[in-house]
């Protein structure tokens, strides 16, 4: 039985994807900061609980080296993170902090402790859900994009690091995201106006936002198909203001983009 080994799996795109592996026949490791947070999960008979906390880098190591142990795992999925917001002056900083601990230092490393064991095996992947805010700048996302960012670099980083091994590295992008991710600061301040069309934006049409089911699918997808391709947008609205993104000159980009958000 092939294995994943998921963080962030209590809610959202974790939780999904957690399922997804299990209905088609995978063993899951869904790794959670609160285990009473697992619901429905713990009655799959193929999903393994596991306590995980990023800010913890002593349950970090252990919990890992216990799942290595006990599985051959055949793939890492770091979707645990969160998301604050708002104009970066106002930003606390121990808020940035905090947040840079959990989506950066965290999902760094979690990857370290797989690194060994995929070189060895000379097979496997490392994916990374990290987010269009860490490809498309956005106003209020001073702090989160740019921990997206860091994210992206490590994965494209790694994917040189580990392609001489046979190791796949993605990067798996969200858009908008219809789920409970986690905001604890969202401050609108003098952007009110600009955040309302920048929704409006991301839902590029639509009246809502696409579910974690899609991404989901988009996952498992991505680690069956043989591709030697690092950045998977993980919903058909994301796929397509990421290759709109692609197809322009930054420089018009930025001008067309603040032109819709402030004029």
């Amino acid at each position: 039985m092939q294995t994943i080994f998921i963080t962030g799996a209590s809610s959202g795109i974790g939780r999904e994807t957690a399922k997804y592996f299990a209905q088609h026949g995978w063993r899951v490791i869904a790794a959670m900061r609160n285990l009473q947070k697992a619901g429905d999960l713990k009655d799959y008979a193929n999903i393994v609980l596991t306590e995980l906390d990023l800010l913890k880098p002593e349950q970090i190591r252990s919990a890992c080296a216990q799942a290595l142990e006990q599985w051959d795992i055949d793939v890492l999925l770091n979707n645990a993170g969160y998301g604050i917001m708002g104009p970066f002056e106002r930003l606390p900083e121990s808020e940035i902090r905090k947040l840079f601990d959990t989506d950066v230092i965290g999902t760094m490393l979690v990857t370290q402790q797989f690194i060994p064991h995929f070189k060895r095996r000379r097979a496997g992947a490392i994916l990374t859900t990290t987010s269009l805010a860490g490809i498309i700048a956005l106003p209020r996302d001073g702090a989160y994009g740019a921990a997206k960012r860091a994210q992206q670099g490590m994965v494209e980083s790694l994917y040189y690091e580990l392609k001489p091994f046979g190791v796949r590295v993605m990067s798996m992008i969200p858009g908008g995201t219809k789920t409970n991710f986690q905001t604890p600061v969202n401050d609108l301040t003098g952007f009110e106006e600009a955040a309302r069309r920048q929704r409006a934006y991301l839902l590029h049409g639509d009246a809502e936002f696409p579910g974690p089911e899609e991404a989901a699918e988009v996952i498992f997808n991505a680690v069956h198909d043989g591709r030697d391709q690092v950045n998977y947008p993980t919903d058909s609205v994301c796929r397509a203001l990421y290759e709109d993104y692609l197809s322009q000159n930054y420089e018009d980009f930025k001008l067309h983009f603040a032109k819709m958000l402030f004029d």
